[in-house]
């Protein structure tokens, strides 16, 4: 494998949950040669000791975990992925990434919110994020955390664009709806960036649509012709939810707030 401190090639997926990128993930990771997208930036993975101390460390870390045996690496990230490492460790994983490797950016957006918001809603609800998950809870329809999760996206994506604008980043941008058909330009992209032949892949991950779905996008809609958009889905800011948050607030100090953060 290639050693830890050489410039390697990688891929940085970014994105907004429910668009499909663990799809387009599973797609590039089933070859074992261009890396192995997953959110190493999420909470979980994010166990160094924070601050500055902890920064080459954890960039190890995940450079390691998303990387193959031949050394190219692929992260996936979220906006709140990103941004809980700058407040955590103090710096940007991304510009890191394109200064010291030659990292290719990749944007996933999908057209259709309102089928989003209502994919987003019922995995939280329920806990099931791919099929082959069991599902903890019968998901039931709400209007205020559809609305909301619609801002929530849009906002994520709106980040992203803004992100890559101000710091000049090239990136490649590529449709949800459109790969959805045709897998083949986003394979291509990647592959040629890595300098691989394109693999002939299918994903074992189903799509999570049903009839479900179908009814809430209805009621939905005539919600929002009926009573127009709840004052709960302007909301940006969300505090974190546990008792030591609660703690702080009972003591008058202010709560610890999750930015770009979602509740059902």
């Amino acid at each position: 494998m290639t050693r830890e401190n050489s410039r390697r090639k990688g891929l940085i997926l970014l994105s907004m949950p429910r668009s499909g990128s663990s799809w387009l993930a599973s797609l590039t990771n089933a070859g074992k040669q261009m890396g192995v997208a997953d959110e190493w930036l999420d909470f979980a993975h994010l166990t160094p000791p924070k601050g500055p101390e902890g920064r080459p460390l954890l960039n190890e870390k995940t450079l390691r975990a998303a990387s193959t045996q031949n050394g190219n690496f692929a992260v996936k990230i979220f906006p709140r992925q990103l941004l809980q490492v700058v407040d955590e460790y103090g710096f940007d994983f991304i510009r890191r990434a394109r200064r010291e490797h030659d990292t290719k950016l990749v944007l996933i957006e999908r057209t259709d919110r309102i089928a989003q918001a209502i994919s987003l809603v019922r995995a939280v609800q329920t806990g099931q994020w791919t099929a082959r998950q069991p599902s903890r809870k019968t998901p039931e329809y709400n209007f205020g955390a559809l609305a909301q999760a619609y801002f929530h996206i849009s906002r994520g994506y709106d980040f992203w664009k803004s992100y890559l604008t101000l710091q000049g980043f090239a990136y490649q941008s590529f449709r949800y709806e459109t790969l959805i058909q045709d897998q083949n330009p986003y394979l291509k992209a990647v592959s040629a960036h890595f300098g691989l032949p394109v693999p002939e892949v299918e994903s074992d991950l189903e799509i999570q649509q049903d009839n479900r779905s179908n009814q809430w996008r209805i009621r939905f809609e005539k919600d929002l012709e009926t009573y127009g958009i709840p004052a709960s889905a302007y909301q940006q800011k969300q505090p974190e939810q546990g008792l030591q948050n609660a703690l702080k607030v009972l003591r008058g100090k202010p709560a610890k707030i999750n930015r770009f953060g979602y509740s059902a």
